[in-house]
């Protein structure tokens, strides 16, 4: 090998390594919220597919020692898929969260130039905006427990948790900059008593305005579109309010430039004439895992693209 090509090498390991210094002092910091499919209900993953062992450049916050309004600081540590959501108690399951993780710390292992990532998880199932947990309005209240028996308001204790992982992360020197808030939920929303109320609009104007001002207003910001029509005609229950929901969530994205709304429709698993349209398990309410896959493969391949050229 010549010396100009063997300089050529040098300067392309150089350039790599200066890069990845600049990285670790930066954090890529993604949230996710939502109700049950944020945290994929009833998924449970085979045995050999946990992560068990504490990834090393993916991070999350603990519930136990997190999960309380008292706290004044967070407490992370490497992603595992248990113990992780701060909402509802369950765990190893073929979550958003985990196919994500999986292909960030994959591809640092392969080499990639990739800031450590944190993950912020929040979720309890059949929660709304409008009376769920997730409704601004309700007092603080913190139990602790597996869906039936947990009760958290979520509203508060988002703004919280959220305010409090940026600032732990830049009061330790590291650079936080938020790479996507993923709100999958508000089905509970498309039943009577939700969108049907006269101040609907206005309950998700202040309540997604206040959440993305805890992360950052200029945040890029998912809403997933909710699709389960069979389910309402299978429960026999209208399904009007999910079109209504759905609006609600694209007027989002129109008061707010950062926000994208993600056609679930679209999944290249999606087919109305397959049993449970391709995308949900036999409930036909809760996504499969290669749909969660898709969630994090379109939206890592998004970020690769913005900011790790």
């Amino acid at each position: 090998m010549s010396e100009q090509h063997t300089a050529a090498g040098n300067n392309i390991v150089q350039t790599q390594f200066e890069q990845r210094r600049r990285d670790v002092q930066k954090a890529a910091v993604l949230f996710i919220s939502g109700q049950s499919n944020a945290h994929a209900h009833g998924q449970a993953m085979k045995a050999c597919e946990r992560i068990e062992t504490p990834l090393k450049n993916v991070f999350s916050l603990d519930r136990n020692p997190n999960q309380s309004f008292d706290i004044t600081d967070v407490v992370w540590s490497g992603f595992t898929t248990k113990g992780k959501n701060l909402g509802e108690t369950q765990d190893d399951t073929y979550s958003f969260a985990y196919f994500f993780a999986k292909l960030w710390q994959n591809a640092v292992d392969r080499g990639a130039c990739l800031s450590d990532l944190y993950i912020v998880q929040i979720s309890i199932g059949s929660q709304g905006i409008v009376n769920g947990m997730w409704n601004p309005d309700t007092e603080k209240i913190m139990q602790p427990g597996v869906l039936g028996t947990v009760n958290i308001s979520l509203f508060p204790w988002a703004l919280q948790v959220n305010q409090l992982a940026l600032r732990h992360l830049s009061a330790r020197g590291i650079n936080p900059f938020v790479i996507g808030w993923h709100w999958i939920g508000s089905e509970q929303d498309a039943w009577e008593g939700g969108f049907d109320r006269a101040d609907f609009l206005q309950r998700y104007d202040y309540f997604f305005d206040s959440m993305l001002q805890s992360m950052g207003e200029t945040c890029s910001v998912y809403l997933y579109k909710l699709c389960f029509q069979k389910f309402c005609l299978e429960a026999n229950i209208s399904s009007r309010g999910i079109d209504v929901v759905n609006d609600a969530l694209q007027r989002q994205c129109k008061r707010h430039d950062n926000m994208v709304f993600i056609e679930t429709d679209r999944c290249p698993y999606w087919d109305v004439n397959a049993p449970h349209d391709g995308i949900f398990a036999a409930d036909n309410a809760h996504y499969l895992p290669e749909v969660q896959q898709w969630f994090a493969k379109r939206f890592y391949s998004e970020i690769r693209k913005k900011y790790y050229q």
